[in-house]
């Protein structure tokens, strides 16, 4: 960082008092304070300032790191206080930038180049689950979401940087599609597998091949060198292996899951178990208990080991009556397949009869 600048202009410095300092604030913030001599301060009006006024005696502009040249004035407060004038820029010196500041005292041009230092360092940023958690998936599966403990810097290299490889440690060719699709949290990056090498009879498929074949081992490889937003790595590559079975280009099929009713008069878990795993962020979404009345049941949902069962914890005691399981179309296994249709199928197949979406049970009683 560079440090306060001592400067003289004329009799009235004061070897002890530079001329032009930058003055922390709490947190992160800074403020430029530029001492002004008694004669010139007494000329000067005294309280909040407009920024035209303001950048007459004092301007701050960002210094363009290639080019060395600097940009417009920045925005933000002026207000003279007796002999010092202070600056408190509108939006906050950005770490490791250097920023000019010029002094336009009627007798001498005083500058100093401040450079603000770089953020602290952090520690690593980490990838804290990876879904599916399965390490057995169809040849066909479509997506994985990857949870890191921050927000990560994203950008096009992040499909260079999360990589599949397979049994032989060779990293396969162009496997994402290429859209970067982050949650509300910028946290959660959920990386999808090119559609045009899982359908059949599409023209990716057909140059390049599918990007996983069954009965193989792979790895879900997530590069030591992706950041976040301050450049701190992962500094390790993380691995996550399965292995892969037959595709799957079935739809979901309600009447296989196993509905296990709790008893009337406790708060008993309702547990469903599924014969296949199910995209997680579905079954938080997309499904739901219902009562008689149509009123959803409130509580805390539960999603199994590799997901393959979802379950409620109501919130009041079950009645004896009648409840629906309530079952949302957009509801996916991990290859896409909903309960409405699969994700690609043979159009020269017969179409599918439509399944009922709400599933009956009724809590033992007494």
């Amino acid at each position: 960082m560079i440090g306060l600048l001592l400067l003289t202009v004329g009799a009235w410095t004061q070897p002890q008092e530079p001329v032009l300092r930058v003055r922390a604030l709490p947190g992160q913030g800074r403020e430029v304070v530029a001492r002004l001599p008694a004669d010139y301060a007494a000329k000067l009006p005294k309280g909040r300032w407009k920024q035209e006024f303001g950048e007459s005696v004092l301007t701050v502009a960002l210094i363009d790191p290639d080019t060395k040249k600097t940009g417009p004035s920045m925005l933000g407060k002026y207000e003279r206080t007796d002999n010092e004038l202070v600056f408190t820029p509108r939006f906050p010196f950005d770490a490791g930038q250097t920023y000019r500041i010029d002094y336009h005292h009627p007798k001498k041009l005083t500058t100093l180049d401040y450079r603000m230092p770089p953020p602290a360092p952090k520690s690593p940023p980490q990838v804290v689950k990876i879904y599916p958690t399965a390490d057995v998936l169809p040849a066909n599966h479509l997506k994985f979401y990857i949870y890191f403990d921050r927000p990560m810097r994203g950008g096009k290299e992040i499909f260079d940087q999360i990589v599949l490889v397979d049994d032989k440690g060779k990293v396969i060719d162009d496997p994402w599609l290429l859209d970067e699709i982050w949650d509300e949290e910028n946290n959660c990056l959920i990386i999808y597998i090119h559609p045009g090498r899982i359908k059949w009879g599409v023209l990716l498929r057909e140059q390049l091949g599918p990007v996983l074949y069954e009965k193989r081992q792979y790895s879900l490889v997530i590069r030591g060198e992706m950041t976040d937003p301050d450049g701190n790595k992962i500094g390790k590559d993380i691995v996550k292996k399965f292995r892969t079975t037959p595709e799957d280009r079935t739809r979901l099929e309600l009447s296989q899951w196993k509905v296990s009713s709790a008893c009337a008069g406790t708060r008993e878990r309702l547990i469903v178990e599924f014969p296949k795993s199910i995209d997680h962020r579905g079954l938080q979404k997309y499904l739901s208990v219902l009562d008689d009345k149509g009123q959803r049941v409130e509580g805390d949902i539960e999603i199994g080991q590799h997901e393959k069962s979802w379950a409620l914890l109501p919130k009041h005691n079950w009645k004896v009556r009648t409840y629906y399981l309530e079952v949302k179309g957009d509801l996916e296994d991990v290859a896409g397949n909903n309960p409405l249709r699969p994700f690609d199928r043979d159009l020269k197949t017969p179409k599918l009869p439509p399944q009922k979406l709400r599933l009956e049970f009724r809590p033992a009683g007494d």
